[in-house]
């Protein structure tokens, strides 16, 4: 009789615990469900406001944190990365891009973070040796992304006035 007692107390234990893991998960996604619905609800938004921003990231963090084996993680880092770059937090994008590529190496948008990552450094962050960099770890990993021949781009036209990438595209189109 003992032992059956110590049987059932022990799995009361273990669903409570499980209960209240799949509540916590519950809240996290509520609390996402409801920061996207806040922005993606709107037809006319496309940025959100710092506030609203920071909050998604924060929601998408947590989850990743509590759940980082679940699929979804890396899809929402991969978000957050996207707001931050959005709400001009370069260095906390490039941070949620390493997080991923560090974290997630079987992540389908692998390519993206990288380019983005270079991106972020070239255009917010004007580190344009970093950027050239990163961009050439690009072409080296994925020489048939899609992304390829515009990393090449950004190459060879990085740091360059505007009036002088106008000028050699007028003589290109005027050949």
């Amino acid at each position: 009789m003992n032992s059956v007692k110590i049987i059932l107390v022990a799995f009361s234990v273990i669903l409570m615990t499980g209960c209240g893991v799949n509540s916590e998960k519950k809240k996290v996604l509520d609390r996402i469900a409801a920061s996207e619905a806040k922005i993606f609800g709107d037809s006319t938004a496309t940025i959100p406001d710092e506030k609203t921003g920071l909050d998604m990231i924060q929601a998408y963090t947590d989850y990743a944190t509590a759940w980082p084996k679940d699929t979804i993680s890396a899809e929402y880092l991969f978000k957050g990365a996207e707001i931050a770059m959005n709400l001009n937090k370069s260095a906390m994008a490039i941070d949620y891009y390493n997080r991923i590529l560090l974290g997630y190496p079987d992540y389908k948008k692998k390519a993206y973070c990288v380019f983005l990552q270079a991106f972020i450094l070239e255009n917010q962050m004007n580190q344009y040796d970093q950027a050239k960099a990163r961009y050439k770890e690009f072409i080296d990993k994925y020489p048939n992304h899609v992304l390829a021949k515009d990393a090449q781009a950004s190459i060879d036209n990085m740091g360059k006035p505007l009036e002088e990438l106008i000028k050699q595209w007028d003589e290109k189109n005027s050949k």
